[in-house]
């Protein structure tokens, strides 16, 4: 699966992808200017600032990020992934390690096709998504930093359960 396919399962919708899959005259940016790592890092930072990623620190969320993470995501696309009460649990639970807590979400998201997804950063923060699970296995598949100081799997998009 090339990564314009990639994009398009974060993004939605075909319009938002075009900022970072070409330049202002419409040329490929994929096979010229931007590539490998430099097209990831475009679209880690396109999803940051139109806050399609969550970003939070490996030691943890400052308050209710996640929760209010999927709020957001129910509200702009005028679904429930969740119920009040377990996103209520989700808030309270207690952690270790914030993959630990990703995978309450997704035991949860699941039940409504979704999964909460972590892009590649090669940095001390998760960049995280919402995605249909439909599209889980095109999602894993492609390697989309390609570091080789980064261990294999942080090179590709992961899903914890």
């Amino acid at each position: 699966m090339a990564m314009e396919d990639i994009v398009g399962i974060i993004f939605e919708d075909i319009e938002e992808v075009k900022p970072i899959l070409s330049d202002s005259e419409g040329n490929d940016l994929e096979g010229n200017d931007l590539e490998g790592n430099d097209l990831s890092e475009a679209i880690l930072e396109y999803g940051i600032s139109e806050g399609k990623f969550l970003c939070v620190d490996y030691g943890g969320e400052e308050g209710s990020e996640i929760i209010n993470y999927i709020m957001d995501y129910e509200f702009s696309h005028g679904i429930e992934l969740a119920t009040q009460e377990e996103l209520e649990e989700l808030d309270e639970m207690e952690y270790d390690d914030l993959t630990d807590k990703i995978k309450g979400v997704n035991k949860i998201l699941e039940k409504a096709g979704y999964g909460l997804f972590c892009f590649p950063t090669g940095s001390d923060f998760y960049a995280l998504f919402i995605a249909k699970l439909e599209d889980k296995e095109k999602l894993l598949e492609e390697k989309i930093v390609d570091d080789e100081e980064l261990p294999l799997e942080e090179r590709y998009i992961q899903y914890y359960v």
